[in-house]
């Protein structure tokens, strides 16, 4: 009898330990009982785009060592039936299945289709059957699109039957249509395709709910969930082509605009960038947006560019200073909140493509150059090969201390990690290891530059050479048909008119290069907006947004010294005239010369071609922008000459320049009263030329203010080398304006300046944003909702006609308080309850959530009343659970929050953390602490006295796992053992307090040592989060001094210690433990007293939590440290916070065991 013969033929292949795993988890989750078609297992496209690619190269090297493709996929029957049902959904055609899967896999050159046939006609119903999901009694390409759920072709022919329906009668039964071939022999033979059709409905209707916006809101609400490849089909279908759409294969569909906000790479620069998308202006004229980065949250207002024709604003990008876990972003105009992830603690990378968009959440990349953001001793590697990849160039990025940014080239390459300078490929953990594959993508090129400062009426930019389309080699490794498809260019979300019938497209298997817009096709010229698309065999959709004018040659020239842009001359901006000429196929253009006056932002011409082809188009040509600090508002982009108080300057800003591209030697003078310069400096870039910035500082002491005269701003215009000087500034003493209200009417006296406008707050109603009026003949009548709506803060400014200022988020200094008697809004017991009770008009605050927030920022901001601030304090403790997460939609300052959270008592209130609403899990990110202790109150709430009842188990499984993701998996250890393993390692000794006596440069050099691998920011409770934030006191060691020597916390944490110690031994011994650190160090010395603040943090936080629960009573003493804490938390919020949360987790292990 031979020896067996194992089927694995090299068994140093560096992918055996991940098909080995990938197959073990596959095949637990194909034999879950909820899994009945493999299409359930609720794997992404990509993803499984990522087995089939690793898969196939595992395959490859097994059959070139000899092995044999049966006893393979006997071995790996989950990863075979995976990819098989992953091909049959991109089916094309019955008969060409196996060459297809083969070429998928990158098997075609080492396996017969017959073998393919051979072992699905053999071995597909036995692999089914032991993985326990159905057999269907049918050819095996028909089971496994059944298996698939559906088949990629066949979605627009259900969409479009589902229209046709509808149109007759509502809410149309599976029953009621005449199905697509292979879902309608599912559904034959499985009652799983109703419930799958019952899930495209769902997904239908809510895109009719939503029309704008449905793409981008979170969809987990919807029932029943399709499975996640192939609601992503469907939503790319219907987000292409709405309900409604009448022939999908052939239709281009509706243009999209995006209205969720992305990360982008800047590498001009050299900045990461959360942008902020265009999006259609509402009746207010601007886009408010609440950004919170690390628990701080700010407001941004969007509104339309000046001379703007589209009707959108413009786009906002908001530099991220730090590398950060993520960033949460809220529309306040349509009401969505998104959560936008930035740095992966366990997967240290951040992948842009050429464009700068984010593709780090991709596990299947189809980019051949990308840009690698990395710890800078990290590398980036092919595993799969074992080798390194070697970047084309590098550069830093700006505040990403530690990190570098690699361009790098992946021709050649099949994966892509970053791995830690001392691992090998071995030690990589292969889930977070991301594909390349090219063959995935069509992309689209322009071979030219778009025509400056020329736009189509829609915003597209205007191009004079043809689209082109580059294919890349066939994922069949045959050749293919694509079809393409041109229309008219109609606007976001909507549909233009069809130029073009699909017109076939013949690729070759190694790809090729098409023009889109034929130059040959036709004598005229091509003149039009279009949008365009490439339809795949399997059903794969790429499009463009394209606007051209075959052959276009535009020369632009300015009035004056300037050629490169306006300039503020003659009271407004220097003219601008466009000349447009025809190439070798003629057109006109209407007028011929086109002119932009001193006072307009642009103008409109017409292009147009004998055939009846015309096209409007936008000129808009560059103006010079200025940004001059300002102590009355913050800064402002101006295009017009600014009268200043010397007073109003900001000695503390910068100045900043924007032109067209680059100035030469600029320089920004002060001059006085008789012309002369009294202070010149040089202006530099740190952007590669798109901004000039100089400190105020250096044109005026700190000591002094600017004198009176003017600022000049000089520079040599490249395109003409002539120097150039405009004024961007009279400095002149003014008196202060005058501003008075009179019912409805505002009245401006004391200036004769021109361009005058007002911004208006209502007082008692803080959380308003401002509006913007301008002041006509000295006058304002202001809006209904103004009158008689308690006092007004009104600031006067002065307007700009050549650019849209945007409303302050606060009102500065000079601005005047107007008295009126009653309050904002109506008595409906929220928001406009409170305007009244801070009018005076009601002596009850109101407790709706909504009010929360406000309160917060009502507390930060001062100046209150104390019976205010203490009925505001007794409305948080009475409502915890709303008023915990009001501090996280607060505008309150995230290293404030712990301080806040500690001085208002909530620290020792019990939180139940009820579930609320999508828009609410949501605010979990905000503030990851806040989300934490709101988690663990959901599980404190779950927990009865027999544990978890069986209905709410899939709840808690939900909350441990958004307890490891915004606290670190350290959390659930914690809630196990009701012990925190970091303070063994996070914690003061001997060593750091001796390196406090050392010389500064020794403890940098040994601080960086300790610290460079800590550059990725971690969660709450991650081991390296927690260290920093204990020595973070080592940092603040001589505000921790003073407050630990002037303040009782010492004895307060003695006593509470004394407390625990007398009820719960452990806690006592937990409590201890940084103290006990400290061994050797000398804590009664005033010196070192810092190495004290941890030790008290801890106990303040276990007793605190304790007590909440129910464990121990030390009100007094508590009550006692409450002050001194806070200014704790102040010092060093992130060591007192964790700290809590902490405690907060070790209180709930003890109180309720099982717990976790």
């Amino acid at each position: 009898m031979s020896e067996f013969e194992h089927p694995i033929k090299d068994v140093t292949d560096s992918l055996l330990g991940w098909a080995t795993q990938a197959e073990l988890e596959l095949a637990q989750r194909l034999n879950h009982p909820n899994v009945t078609i493999i299409g359930d297992l609720d794997l992404a496209s990509d993803e499984v785009e990522r087995i089939e690619k690793l898969y196939g190269i595992f395959l490859a090297r097994q059959l070139a060592a000899g092995g044999n493709l049966a006893e393979l996929t006997a071995l790996s029957p989950a990863l075979f039936l995976v990819t098989l049902t992953a091909r049959a959904k991109k089916l094309v055609a019955a008969d060409t299945f196996s060459r297809e899967y083969l070429g998928g896999i990158g098997l075609n050159d080492l396996v017969s289709e017959s073998q393919i046939d051979s072992i699905l006609a053999d071995k597909l119903a036995e692999y089914l059957t032991n993985m326990q999901v159905s057999v269907f009694d049918t050819d095996p390409v028909t089971v496994l699109c059944w298996h698939a759920g559906f088949v990629n072709t066949e979605i627009p022919q259900l969409l479009e039957t589902i229209d046709t329906v509808a149109a007759e009668h509502d809410n149309p039964t599976i029953d009621d249509l005449e199905l697509p071939h292979y879902f309608s022999g599912f559904h034959q033979v499985s009652p799983h395709a109703a419930t799958l059709y019952q899930g495209v409905m769902a997904l239908r209707d809510f895109t009719i709910t939503h029309p704008q916006s449905w793409f981008d809101r979170d969809r987990k609400h919807l029932e029943p969930q399709l499975p996640t490849a192939i609601a992503d089909a469907v939503a790319a279908e219907l987000r292409e082509r709405p309900v409604g759409t009448e022939d999908r294969a052939a239709a281009v569909g509706v243009a999209n605009r995006e209205l969720r906000p992305r990360l982008i790479l800047d590498p001009v620069r050299k900045k990461v960038c959360l942008r902020l998308p265009e999006q259609r202006v509402p009746a207010r004229g601007e886009i408010t947006w609440r950004v919170s980065l690390e628990g701080s949250t700010t407001v941004y207002r969007t509104g339309r560019a000046w001379g703007d024709v589209t009707g959108y604003a413009e786009s906002l990008d908001i530099t991220l200073p730090r590398p950060v876990r993520e960033v949460t972003v809220e529309d306040l105009s349509n009401h969505i909140t998104w959560n936008v992830p930035v740095v992966n603690t366990n997967d240290p990378i951040l992948l842009f493509n050429k464009r700068g968009g984010s593709v780090t959440d991709k596990k299947s990349l189809h980019h051949q150059r990308i840009r690698a953001l990395i710890p800078a001793e990290n590398r980036l590697v092919d595993v799969v090969h074992d080798m390194d990849i070697q970047p084309v160039s590098s550069f830093t990025i700006d505040g990403w201390d530690g990190w570098v940014c690699h361009n790098v080239i992946l021709d050649g390459v099949d994966s892509l990690a970053s791995l830690d300078a001392a691992a090998t490929a071995t030690q990589s953990d292969l889930k977070l290891l991301r594909v390349v594959d090219p063959r995935q993508r069509v992309t689209f090129r322009t071979p030219d530059e778009a025509i400056k400062h020329v736009t189509t009426l829609g915003g597209l930019k205007v191009h004079s050479q043809s689209l082109v389309a580059e294919f890349p080699p066939t994922p069949s490794g045959d050749t293919e048909i694509w079809h393409l498809s041109i229309s008219a260019f109609g606007g976001a979300g909507l549909a233009g008119e069809e130029i073009t019938q699909p017109e076939p497209l013949e690729v070759p298997a190694e790809g090729g290069v098409f023009h889109v817009l034929d130059p040959d096709a036709y004598d005229a010229p091509w003149v039009g907006e279009y949008l365009v698309r490439m339809r795949g065999p399997r059903n794969e959709s790429f499009r463009h947004e394209f606007a051209i004018v075959e052959g276009m040659l535009a020369v632009t020239t300015y009035a004056g010294s300037s050629g490169s842009c306006r300039i503020p001359a003659g009271g407004g901006l220097s003219e601008a005239t466009l000349i447009v000429k025809p190439g070798n196929k003629p057109f006109t253009v209407q007028p011929d010369k086109v002119h932009v006056s001193s006072q307009e932002a642009g103008a409109d011409f017409v292009v147009s071609t004998e055939e009846g082809d015309s096209l409007p188009l936008r000129f808009n040509p560059p103006r010079l922008i200025f940004e001059l600090p300002l102590l009355t508002e913050p800064p402002m982009w101006r295009a017009s000459r600014m009268l200043l108080h010397p007073r109003m300057i900001d000695t503390e800003g910068t100045i900043r320049v924007r032109g067209a591209g680059e100035l030469e030697d600029p320089k920004i003078s002060v001059r006085n009263h008789h012309g002369q310069p009294v202070k010149t400096t040089k202006l530099t870039s740190r952007d590669g030329g798109i901004t000039y910035v100089v400190p105020v500082s250096k044109l005026v002491s700190t000591t002094t203010v600017l004198s009176r005269g003017r600022i000049d701003l000089e520079w040599t215009d490249p395109s003409n080398n002539k120097r150039i000087s405009v004024t961007l500034a009279d400095v002149e003493t003014t008196e202060p304006v005058a501003v008075t209200l009179d019912g409805g009417t505002l009245t401006v006296t004391g200036t004769e300046q021109q361009n005058l406008g007002v911004w208006v707050w209502p007082e008692t109603a803080p959380w308003h944003p401002a509006d913007t009026f301008p002041v006509v003949d000295g006058a304002v009548a202001l809006p209904e909702e103004y009158v008689d709506a308690g006092n007004l803060i009104v600031q006067v400014h002065v307007r700009d006609p050549f650019t849209v200022l945007h409303t302050p988020v606060s009102p500065g200094p000079e601005a005047t308080v107007l008295e009126q008697e009653g309050f904002f809004g109506t008595d409906d017991g929220v928001l406009g309850t409170l305007s009244a009770f801070i009018s005076g008009s009601h002596d009850t605050i109101p407790t709706d959530p909504q009010v929360m927030p406000v309160l917060w920022d009502m507390l930060a901001s001062g100046g209150h009343r104390p019976e205010t601030i203490k009925a505001v304090r007794t409305v948080f403790q009475a409502n915890p659970d709303a008023s915990l997460r009001g501090l996280s939609q607060s505008l309150v300052k995230s290293a404030q929050q712990p301080g806040r959270f500690i001085e208002t008592g909530l620290v020792r209130c019990r939180f139940t953390g009820t579930p609320g609403s999508e828009a609410m899990d949501a605010d979990l990110h905000l503030a990851a602490w806040i989300g934490t202790l709101e988690l663990l109150g959901q599980l404190d709430h779950l927990f009865g006295a027999e544990g978890y009842p069986d209905a709410a188990k899939p709840q808690v499984e939900e909350v441990k796992k958004q307890l490891a993701a915004l606290a670190g998996d350290n959390i659930l250890e914690t809630l196990k053992t009701a012990r925190d393993t970091t303070l063994d390692s996070a914690c003061i000794d001997k060593t750091t307090v001796m390196l406090a006596g050392m010389d500064p440069a020794q403890q940098r050099f040994l601080l960086n040592q300790v610290f460079g691998e800590h550059i990725v920011p971690g969660a709450v409770l991650d081991d390296s989060s927690r260290l920093l934030a204990v020595f973070e006191t080592f940092n603040q060691r001589d505000k921790l001094r003073e407050l630990l020597g002037s303040e009782n916390l010492i004895a307060s944490a003695v006593t509470l210690l004394r407390t625990l110690r007398s009820s719960n031994k452990s806690l006592y011994a937990l409590a201890r433990i940084r103290f006990d650190k400290l061994d050797g160090v000398d804590t009664n010395a005033k010196e070192n007293l810092w190495a004290l603040a941890p030790v008290v943090s801890l106990v303040l936080a276990l007793a605190s939590r304790v007590s909440a629960h129910g464990l121990i009573t030390s009100n007094k003493t508590l009550d006692a440290a409450t002050a001194g804490w806070a200014r704790l938390a102040e010092v060093v919020p992130d060591l007192v916070i964790s700290d809590i949360v902490a405690a907060d987790a070790i209180a709930l292990a003890i109180a309720k065991p099982g717990i976790a």
